[in-house]
């Protein structure tokens, strides 16, 4: 019986090794058929985080979008360090050969034999994953730390073990045993933010690296072992005793003597308060770049998101940026002065400002108030339900596109369902806001005063799966949900009219997503992609990463200029008219409101940039009631600044271009053609202009409007000139 067992092991154990072996073989095969990126990364990361180089973002000084990355020549740059950790670099002779020593005797005591991989150890580690207690592994040589350290790369998986003994390899077979050992010295984690044993040194005992005493040497040995576990504040005696066994170990190891040995564990653990250096604190647009690299060298590169946040926080990279500084500096001093906010102090705000010619990002603000740390929410890319700002995109343009309607179509605004509630409350569907119905409208005038009783109507002429498919294919709306069973058994789906009709999204969209769509009307029908970058340079000049533009087109140009018309009406008179920048040059835009009053929203488009802002509560648990119209005036404050360093030049564009477009008459009424009886309404005239595509301008005569027993007389030379004007 036990030889059977001891037959079933071994056979077990050569099954495991020939699974490894296919592992290994596969792991070999996607690293090599990578093109070697997983061993560019290293090298970049191996020479940035040894130089202890910051990240540094660039800017074109003219405010203008990089072209050509030949071209490249930085008028200025903003030394930003992302991140807050603490970190000195030391060089190899300046540590002590008993700091040395303690992590080679606890750490690797092959290493200056290996070639990164100590194969018995990897084996019995491996063993152990699968026949231990334990799914850990342990067994990593110095090289194979080193490699995790900078990557941030922490997987508990065989294959990224495998990859990373690869890798091990590679760094061994280009840089020499006293590079990598000195590497991991200064980037080995110490716990309390600090990185590295010279400034775990300077802080814990206030001396340099190369005065620490035995017993201090080894407190920092042990300390690095687990940081937390072994703090010599928070747990000093945890601290003391591991501390003893490493000097345990380095007595057995032959690295100090017996004497030296029972002189350290007597000596006392006295470690100092230090304080901490003040961190710096990366502005809106900083940490938005970090977060859009941070995602393309995860999509690109296959990389975890920490090895790439290690990468964009260590590296010493070089990031040219779509910023324009003037813009972002209006924009962040704007929202950090409290008196531009006189709201309740719960009411947030954000705001992106894209460029209308390039779709590039140009300035961005996350919250309102100075930006007190890094990393924190950034309102800007939270999804909120767009309310009525989602109708230009999703039902407005593709009809107008499509030619199933025009300026001047009319439609009725009156609910489409009158119900009575159990509590005999009359319901209506669709609710206008405000509680407004006026009949006969046209396209122009729905769009204007954001008619909800026309969005339903126009979602039912497109229908849901068309509306969804555009939103979520050709603008990128990822957060849309076909259907979903909640863990409550409550079904939610955005194939409905609530949400696509009227913008009660069920997870909503961000603020730059939305700000990035509106940008397809001043782009004469093309989506390009919202770059905040458009290249990353390692701290050797070495290219990592090249941010393409990339172009969608949704629309044609004569639909999209024919949007930005009708959406002027917004501001000229409708639910966007107290904007004043209207004043100095053209600006279309929509407003928004969600369901209940939770969020407000307002696009406006300029020849020169596409702005939005949001405004709501972090907690979606109150409404923003009378504060209604401060998202309008706030977006109006900063614009007129924002285009105030544009405007004023003669070459200066001041309107959009109708070029494509027909400016004809109609009647308000009917929608079609005017007729002299349109004149002599006893309303009084009702005689429109609008702007129409080629070919879909009004022809045939209003039928609304008859000729009274007694017609007064009119010009008919006058009505000539109405008829057959032409823009």
């Amino acid at each position: 019986m036990k030889k059977r067992h001891k037959r079933l092991k071994i056979f077990a154990i050569l099954v495991i090794v020939f699974c490894l072996f296919i592992l290994l073989c596969i792991s070999v095969l996607s690293v090599y058929t990578k093109k070697n990126i997983s061993f560019l990364l290293d090298e970049s990361l191996f020479t940035a985080a040894k130089s202890g180089s910051i990240t540094k973002f660039y800017y074109d000084s003219s405010g203008s979008p990089f072209s050509e990355i030949e071209k490249y020549q930085p008028a200025h740059y903003s030394d930003v360090c992302y991140g807050d950790y603490k970190k000195d670099f030391c060089k190899f002779d300046d540590i002590s050969q008993y700091l040395k020593d303690g992590f080679i005797a606890m750490e690797d005591r092959g290493f200056f034999e290996h070639k990164g991989i100590d194969l018995k150890r990897t084996g019995g580690a491996i063993l152990n994953y699968f026949f231990g207690n334990k799914r850990s592994f342990g067994g990593s040589t110095i090289t194979q730390q080193v490699i995790k350290n900078i990557s941030g790369d922490n997987d508990r998986t065989l294959k990224r073990k495998f990859n990373e003994a690869i890798r091990a390899y590679h760094i061994e077979y280009s840089h020499s045993k006293e590079e990598i050992f000195e590497l991991y010295l200064n980037i080995v984690p110490m716990g309390e933010n600090i990185i590295g044993v010279g400034y775990a040194s300077r802080c814990f005992f206030g001396k340099e690296p190369s005065e620490l005493s035995i017993a201090e040497a080894a407190t920092l040995v042990g300390i690095a072992n687990a940081p937390t576990k072994y703090s010599p504040y928070n747990h000093k005696e945890a601290c003391k005793s591991k501390r003893n066994t490493v000097l345990n170990v380095m007595l057995q190891t032959e690295k100090i003597t017996e004497s030296e040995y029972k002189n350290a564990v007597k000596e006392d653990l006295i470690v100092q308060n230090f304080k901490q250096r003040n961190e710096q604190i990366n502005s809106w647009f900083v940490e938005t770049v970090c977060e859009e690299i941070i995602d393309d060298l995860t999509a690109e590169y296959s990389l975890s998101r920490a090895a790439a946040r290690m990468l964009v926080t260590n590296g010493g990279l070089s990031v040219y940026t779509t910023v324009d500084p003037l813009i972002q500096q209006r924009l962040e001093r704007y929202f950090e002065n409290e008196q531009n906010f006189p709201q309740a102090k719960e009411l947030e705000f954000s705001m992106v400002i894209n460029d209308s010619v390039s779709g590039d990002l140009r300035a961005v603000v996350g919250a309102k108030g100075k930006k007190y740390a890094n990393r924190i929410m950034n309102m800007a890319t939270v999804p909120r339900a767009p309310g009525s700002s989602l109708k230009p995109i999703a039902l407005y343009a593709p009809l107008i596109e499509s030619g199933r309607v025009t300026w001047s179509s009319v439609f009725d605004d009156v609910p489409i369902s009158i119900t009575e509630s159990k509590d005999g409350k009359v319901v209506e569907f669709p609710h206008n806001y405000p509680d407004v119905y006026d009949g006969p409208i046209s396209v122009f005038d729905a769009l204007r005063l954001s008619k909800n009783t026309v969005a339903v109507s126009f979602y039912n002429m497109i229908g849901a799966k068309k509306i969804f498919d555009n939103l979520k294919y050709n603008y990128g709306f990822d957060t849309l949900v076909e259907k979903k069973v909640l863990p409550n058994q409550k079904t939610i789906t955005d194939l409905a009219p609530s949400p696509l009709a009227l913008g009660q999204l069920s997870y909503g969209v961000s603020l730059r997503t939305m700000t990035n769509a509106y940008t397809v009307f001043s782009c004469d029908g093309n989506l390009y992609n919202q770059r905040s970058y458009v290249a990353v340079f390692d701290s050797m000049g070495k290219l990592i990463i090249k941010k393409e533009k990339t172009e969608k087109n949704i629309m044609s140009s004569q639909a999209a200029r024919l949007m930005l018309q009708m959406l002027m009406g917004v501001t000229d008179s409708g639910t966007a008219s107290k904007i004043t920048l209207k004043e100095i040059v053209d600006v279309a835009g929509k407003t928004g409101t969600s369901g209940n009053d939770k969020d407000r929203w307002f696009f406006g488009v300029t020849p020169y940039y596409t702005a939005g802002i949001w405004c709501g509560y972090k907690n979606m648990e109150s409404s923003v009631g009378n504060n209604e119209k401060n998202h309008l005036k706030i977006w109006d404050d900063i614009m007129v600044g924002v285009h105030s360093l544009k405007i004023g030049y003669e070459d200066n564009i001041r309107c959009f271009s109708t070029e494509g477009l027909v400016y004809a008459p109609y009647c308000r009424d009917s929608g079609k053609a005017f007729s002299p009886e349109c004149l002599l309404d006893e309303r009084g005239s009702r005689l429109e202009y609008g702007y129409f595509l080629k070919g879909s301008e009004p022809r045939q005569s209003c039928d609304k409007h008859a000729l009274p027993e007694n017609p007064i007389s009119f010009d008919k030379e006058k009505y000539k000139r109405y008829r057959f004007r032409i823009a």
